[in-house]
């Protein structure tokens, strides 16, 4: 959601001017779709095994396949098993084909499995074998299972990632170690199981853990490597079929590094990838190795570590998954231009941890695998359906009301709070034209949300979130409820505070500041394609942010707030840079708006150049640290 900001109330001996400012607000960005999360079917490990970092694949026949690490056949060698191979419908019924380590030829630990032209299933496991150095494997839609090479290290060993089938009709695949520099390599295989080195890394400077391979439009295969490369945070290469290599990319963070998984190839012909580096990032290349940053998650709100990789959908937007993010892992939608759509929360009541690389099935459905929860806790297969409608469910946190800016879980009277869940809203959209007379909608679409016995003053809904202006409430534990067309949340319970400080953060966690002008106080480089200048020493900037409390005199409620007085913060406000006190000069709520405070302070004279840490402080509550970049 994009705020724009006015302010023309003098503050102390500032006065702040008419502006637009675009803020983002926690996950005040984030629309989302009316969704459907729901899981298809269970594994159980000792019977169907664990379902970890494999990704899935839709047969001919329509139904999906894949592969688990663990599960199947527990030995000594094995002692979590040494992983199966299987099959499920569309309705949830599996079939466990193979169960690996039923002989010592069979290779342990699958990594992943492709429908082959012949309509066969290819694979590799990480270990087994008689080196127990890996395998690659062959499985026919009904179980047969054939090993069709045993790595022995010289030309590779230990592969992390299933193979691709080119258009020569052979496969092409990485391992982790092995090769003639011990660095893992890239190798061809014949369908008969002949092996070929392509390429062999030497050590860390072409990177190392390479990713699985994808054959692009050009006939060249790419690929990503989660470590090396001349900086040390990983890399995106390119192989020609004959083995000709190259480094297009080298990741040097600081917020873009350490990819996990491969690349796809888009209808652009660009490339998509994400890194798992800091919370993790979408990232566009083109072909000749121009990489630009698509998003950055940067909370565990917008969701943490994108390991499984990206998909492109029939619509032309990615998709993808975080292992992590409020509970236990998100599904996110995202436009090749950076539109960003949270889609789904995990919790452990259902599934949780996705690392896998999603499929969307014949039936436009997004399926994947979680490597936790389900019915035996054991992780298992979800579906995600677009456009569906259900009852508002609340997570079971205490308090999953938190702080719109820091996340923190908590309310603060007449401050912006933002309530997450699943079906909260079959829509998404904010309160534009619904404000009469400066007065604050309760409702919209249909949907309210109650916190204690008052109403919330919503500002946003969306199926995983509402974001509001907080009624005014006594100190103490009050039970938060959300209502839609189809019914009313369970309640859940979150605490009031007097006070719970927090500023608005930027995108790589750097504190919304503007100047008296209204400019942009952040480091160059945290808008793509936007040039922005950071705060000298000697700057009078505003910082923006929420929960500091009761004002002086006391605001009124769920309107916006009236221009002709200055609501000032009941208590001081300090503002520490680093070590360094921060002159304050004064903080208040903005004017025209509901929930929103600003704080101005002079960036103190004598500061060198560098990021620095910003905390407030009122009334003995400390605010979450921010960081904010000084550069004479």
């Amino acid at each position: 959601m994009d705020i724009g900001i006015q302010f023309s109330t003098p503050v102390t001996r500032v006065k702040f001017r008419g502006c637009a400012v675009v803020l983002y607000f926690g996950l005040l960005t984030i629309a989302s779709q009316a969704q459907n999360l729901t899981i298809l079917t269970s594994f159980n490990f000792g019977n169907n095994g664990s379902p970890e970092a494999s990704a899935l694949v839709q047969g001919a026949d329509g139904n999906l396949y894949g592969t688990t690490f663990y599960g199947g056949n527990i030995s000594l060698a094995f002692p979590q098993g040494a992983g199966t191979v299987f099959r499920v419908n569309l309705l949830g019924a599996m079939t466990t084909l193979y169960n690996l380590g039923a002989a010592s030829t069979d290779g342990a630990n699958p990594t992943g499995i492709i429908q082959a032209s012949d309509g066969n299933f290819y694979g590799t496991t990480q270990s087994g074998g008689p080196a127990n150095l890996g395998t690659v494997f062959k499985i026919t839609p009904q179980g047969a299972f054939t090993t069709l090479h045993a790595f022995a290290g010289n030309e590779g060993a230990n592969p992390l990632s299933a193979v691709t089938q080119g258009t020569d009709g052979n496969f092409y695949g990485t391992t982790n170690g092995g090769g003639a520099n011990q660095g893992g390599t890239i190798f061809k295989m014949t369908p008969a199981g002949g092996i070929t080195t392509m390429y062999s890394f030497p050590a860390l400077t072409h990177g190392w853990v390479p990713s699985n391979l994808i054959q692009a439009t050009d006939g060249n295969f790419y690929g990503t490597t989660y470590g090396g490369g001349s900086n040390g945070f990983g890399t995106v290469f390119k192989t020609t079929p004959s083995g000709v290599f190259t480094i297009l990319n080298s990741f040097s963070g600081p917020n873009v590094y350490d990819p996990r998984a491969g690349v796809i190839q888009a209808t652009d012909g660009n490339f998509y990838g994400t890194t798992i580096g800091n919370y993790g990032a979408v990232f566009k290349m083109t072909p000749d190795g121009a990489v630009t940053t698509l998003y950055l998650f940067f909370s565990m709100f917008t969701g943490e570590g994108p390991a499984g990789g990206l998909i492109q959908g029939a619509n032309g937007n990615l998709y993808g998954t975080t292992m992590l993010g409020i509970e236990e892992g998100t599904l996110f939608e995202l436009t090749p231009s950076g539109t960003f759509t949270q889609l789904a929360l995990f919790d452990p009541g259902t599934f949780a941890q996705p690392q896998s690389t999603l499929l969307q099935a014949s039936d436009g459905n997004l399926y994947g695998a979680a490597s936790s929860g389900g019915a035996y806790g054991d992780g298992g297969i979800f579906r995600y359906s677009f456009g569906s409608n259900a009852a508002p469910v609340l997570p079971e946190i205490w308090g999953m009301a938190a702080n719109a800016a820091s996340g923190q879980r908590g309310i603060v009277s007449n401050s912006i709070i933002t309530i997450y869940g699943t079906s909260l809203s079959a829509t998404t959209d904010n309160w534009n034209n619904l404000i009469v007379n400066s007065q604050l909608p309760t409702s919209i679409d249909g949907v309210k949300a109650m916190v204690g016995d008052q109403p919330a003053y919503l500002s946003y809904v969306s199926p995983t979130q509402i974001n509001a202006v907080a009624p005014d409430l006594p100190v103490g534990e009050v039970q938060v409820t959300v209502t839609n067309s189809v019914g009313t949340s369970q309640a859940v319970m979150a605490e009031v505070q007097a006070a719970q400080p927090a500023f608005f953060l930027w995108p790589g966690g750097y504190v919304v500041a503007t100047r008296q002008d209204f400019s942009l106080a952040v480091k160059n480089g945290t808008f793509p394609g936007v040039t922005t200048v950071p705060a000298k020493p000697g700057d009078v900037i505003i910082l923006w942010g929420t929960g500091f409390g009761a004002t002086s005199p006391p605001a009124p409620v769920g309107v916006e707030v009236p221009s002709d007085t200055v609501y000032n913060t009941a208590s001081p406000v300090t503002v520490t840079m680093g070590t360094t006190n921060a002159t304050v000069y004064g903080a208040a709520l903005a004017p025209g708006y509901a929930g929103l405070f600003q704080v101005a302070i002079q960036i103190p004279p004598g500061l060198a150049d560098g990021d620095y840490t910003v905390i407030a402080i009122i009334s003995g509550v400390q605010s979450p640290a921010t960081t904010i970049t000084v550069q004479q």
